[in-house]
């Protein structure tokens, strides 16, 4: 099965992706699914950076190379940080497994299985890298006696599109990874929805906490 196959199987079945991909895991895949997320971060993160301008009261005279240096460690970061989540997520998803009772190995079955439940985060970021490009350019002032500031950000109707798409790719994401810690880890459908959870939860209440602290809800 070629590596295009093994995507649209992922997409399509997969739990018999899953099964496939744990029982001959090739780790060169999944640094593909992952470095093509980060590249769409990166460019996302671009994109944002020139749409998005924040004065800092008090600051009006920063030199402009402060603000580009800004968008380069926000590149960077959005660059880095997949790989980061990736190897991170797999060793904290590995430990809790085993904890279970788990069986995989971290290296490579968990981390190409994991890696490949990034495929969903790619369709979310082609989406939100296009949300982004329609987007207004705005700015922010940020000061002492501008509470709002963060509520003008995220109350922006791309800006909150792209948090709430990101949600449900994150469901998306979490359908994946069960099976694959399920082929991968040998574990029962409930121990593996326990496990593949952890970071839907996590996803859903901070996206949740977010919209309470904004008034939206």
């Amino acid at each position: 099965m070629s590596f295009i196959e093994k995507i649209t199987a992922a997409i399509k079945n997969p739990k018999n992706a899953m099964k496939n991909i744990s029982d001959q895991p090739m780790i060169e895949e999944a640094v593909m699914i992952v470095g093509i997320y980060a590249v769409l971060g990166a460019l996302a993160a671009y994109v944002q950076a020139s749409k998005i301008i924040f004065v800092f009261e008090g600051f009006e005279n920063m030199p402009p190379s402060i603000q580009s240096i800004t968008m380069v460690l926000q590149v960077v970061g959005a660059l880095v940080g997949p790989f980061l989540t990736w190897s991170i997520g797999t060793g904290i998803i590995h430990l809790i497994s085993m904890a279970l009772g788990g069986e995989g190995k971290f290296y490579p079955q968990m981390m190409t299985a994991v890696g490949y439940s990034f495929i969903p985060m790619l369709f979310g970021s082609i989406i939100s890298l296009a949300l982004l490009l329609l987007m207004e350019p705005m700015t922010i002032t940020i000061s002492a006696t501008n509470q709002a500031a963060a509520e003008e950000f995220y109350k922006n109707p791309y800006i909150f599109a792209s948090s709430v798409i990101g949600a449900v790719m994150l469901i998306w994401t979490s359908i994946i990874l069960f099976f694959g810690v399920q082929s991968a880890q040998r574990l029962t459908p409930a121990k593996s929805a326990i496990v593949a959870g952890i970071p839907l939860v996590i996803g859903v209440i901070s996206l949740v906490w977010s919209i309470w602290n904004l008034g939206i809800l």
